[in-house]
């Protein structure tokens, strides 16, 4: 009778035996208990080497009597840690069964999105769907337990998935931005305009936001701001610490920061934003250096924007002023906008207090009337572009709209494009009650 019941109690099952008031789990297997972590488990490389280890385990406990009374006498259990090894094992095997069909989910959802064909090429309803698709692919990956065998598969494509994902995300939003062309077309500008509108939960629409316009002026401030606080907040620096003002970096200026002087880096930093100061422009670009700004910036995703020369006024160049122009994009500018007022980064809100303090009220503040709320803006202005890229509040949600005007110096123009935006998100609650269906062909 004791050799068939062996037979019947197969390894995977015995965890429902009591023995030496010893108790393990019936599946679905619980996760080990702490105080099973001095119980050593033999390391295994590959799922095979931990399915063998079960069946080690498992005919090592069929070589002791089974018992069915716990308080039966004369009969020696087996050894605890065996069964505690057991329950581990079986544990870690339902983990790799679930990491193993999350993955293939995920794969699936992935072959799917790719089958639908080139993103830029879709039309709006395929679009959806391949943003759908790649979301419950990265979703998938996001679920897969830690520490399986699959885990560092999983976080290669996850890093592929996601990219894909933002590609899908980008064409999606791009199709859904018929509305844009009528406002833009008012000015008889079209062409010359960069425009790119948010929301906080980075949900967007665009025209043109992608290309660069002729020259970023006073917007390529923000960056630098980024860049400070994120060189900050590595390096254990309080804002408040104060630094001197190089002659060096003199300019034609707004601002009221001034050579020769002390003072306090977020003061220096406010100074650029609110104000636009040059002289705090050009103090800080020496401060963080070239190289750094600009891999701050590629470090957070931004591969179009780069800060390579200094700001001048009317005539006068400051000391290392660079050479190439810099350059960003409407597309850029307002994700690191949504990235300040999320308060993504360490400082985020003193920029926010700066833009809040904005001196240039023309252009973004203008535009803005009850019932929308103007939180805050930066502008921008020179011979060669006029832009804003400012922060509105529009019932519960928060947007920032970013416009830039080539070769043109109509401030009107600029104020009836954000007007217009602001009018759309009030009429249509944001971009929530859009129209289902949008222009097949992306802007």
């Amino acid at each position: 009778m004791h050799s068939v019941w062996l037979q019947v109690l197969k390894p995977t099952v015995i965890l429902g035996v009591l023995m030496a008031n010893v108790a393990l789990p019936k599946f679905p297997v619980a996760a080990p208990e702490q105080n099973q972590a001095t119980v050593a488990v033999p390391k295994v490389e590959t799922l095979a080497e931990l399915y063998r280890l079960r069946d080690r385990l498992g005919v090592e406990l069929s070589h002791y009597p089974t018992v069915m009374v716990a308080t039966r006498s004369g009969v020696e259990p087996p050894p605890a840690d065996v069964l505690t090894q057991l329950g581990i094992v079986n544990y870690r095997l339902q983990q790799e069964e679930t990491a193993r069909q999350l993955q293939q989910r995920a794969e699936q959802a992935a072959a799917a999105a790719i089958a639908l064909g080139n993103p830029a090429s879709l039309p709006v309803k395929d679009l959806a769907t391949a943003y759908t698709l790649w979301d419950k692919a990265v979703a998938a990956l996001n679920q897969i337990p830690p520490n399986t065998f699959g885990e560092v598969q999983a976080t290669a494509q996850k890093q592929q998935y996601e990219h894909q994902q933002a590609i899908a995300a980008y064409h999606y939003d791009t199709a859904r931005s018929a509305f844009l062309k009528p406002i833009v077309e008012q000015t008889s500008l079209a062409s010359r305009v960069r425009l790119t509108v948010c929301s906080l939960q980075r949900e967007c629409r665009r025209w043109q936001g992608n290309r660069p316009p002729a020259s970023p002026a006073s917007l390529i401030k923000v960056p630098v701001a980024i860049a400070l606080m994120t060189k900050l907040h590595q390096e254990g620096t309080a804002p408040s610490t104060a630094i001197w003002v190089s002659p060096s970096n003199w300019t034609e200026d707004a601002g009221s920061t001034w050579v020769r002087t002390t003072y306090p880096l977020e003061q220096i930093m406010a100074d650029m934003i609110s104000a636009s100061g040059n002289i705090a422009t050009n103090q800080l670009i020496d401060y963080i250096g070239w190289d750094d700004i600009n891999q701050s910036l590629r470090s957070r995703g931004y591969q179009a924007t780069r800060v390579t020369k200094k700001l001048v006024g009317e005539a006068t160049y400051p000391a290392n002023a660079g050479s190439a122009p810099n350059a960003i994009t409407t597309d850029e500018l307002t994700d690191m906008m949504v990235a300040i007022y999320n308060r993504e980064f360490s400082g985020a809100d003193l920029i926010e207090a700066a833009l809040a303090d904005q001196r240039d009220r023309n252009l973004g503040h203008a535009a803005v009337s009850p019932p929308t709320d103007w939180l805050g803006e930066k502008t921008g202005r020179n011979s060669k572009v006029l832009g804003t890229t400012t922060a509105v509040g529009v019932g519960n949600q928060r947007y920032i709209i970013t416009a830039t005007l080539d070769h043109s110096t109509n401030e009107a123009a600029m104020q009836a494009i954000i007007a217009g935006v602001i009018q759309h998100l009030l009429t249509h609650n944001g971009f929530e009650h859009e129209a289902a269906r949008a222009e097949d062909t992306a802007l």
